[in-house]
């Protein structure tokens, strides 16, 4: 479902093409060996994001974030930076959040503001679901929570792509 860095087309009747790009944050884990609970513990989140980001004129947005890439990977300033590293194949070859230091999120932030994008977020709480969980498998005692998350996923983009 949402793998990082899909883009899906669409018409807008309005004004055009818009690119969707998907992506989540979290784990869809809720359930550890035996059952036991382990949403929300140390080493699994208590929340599952789904994020879509709609773009209404990608190749402007390519060319202004390759632009910018490629003086972040020139700019002395930037030279012992490991994610700048061609040969690493991280910010190189593109940005990435959690490998680019603040000076180069910032900058990324700064050139996506001037551009028509707009983002929507669903945002599922894990021990709420726990709690669908377990009633669901009081009603029914063959359920079981799917541990690859394909439910949870399902559920989540229904909602993201009703927004």
């Amino acid at each position: 479902m949402t793998i990082e860095g899909v883009s899906v087309n669409s018409q807008s009747e309005d004004s055009g093409a818009v690119t969707w790009f998907v992506d989540e944050a979290g784990d869809p884990t809720l359930f550890g060996k035996g059952g036991k609970v382990v949403a929300a513990t140390e080493g699994c989140s208590r929340f599952f994001i789904a994020g879509k980001l709609e773009c209404r004129d990608v190749e402007a947005l390519t060319a202004d974030l390759e632009r910018l890439r490629k003086d972040v990977v020139a700019d002395p300033f930037f030279k012992d930076v490991p994610s700048l590293d061609p040969a690493r194949k991280r910010t190189a070859v593109h940005f990435h959040a959690k490998d680019d230091p603040p000076e180069v999120r910032f900058m990324v932030y700064k050139l996506l503001a001037q551009h028509d994008l707009r983002f929507v977020a669903v945002v599922r709480d894990k021990l709420r679901l726990v709690d669908y969980a377990l009633q669901r498998r009081r009603i029914d005692p063959a359920y079981r929570y799917d541990p690859t998350g394909h439910e949870l996923y399902d559920e989540l983009t229904r909602h993201l792509f009703s927004r």
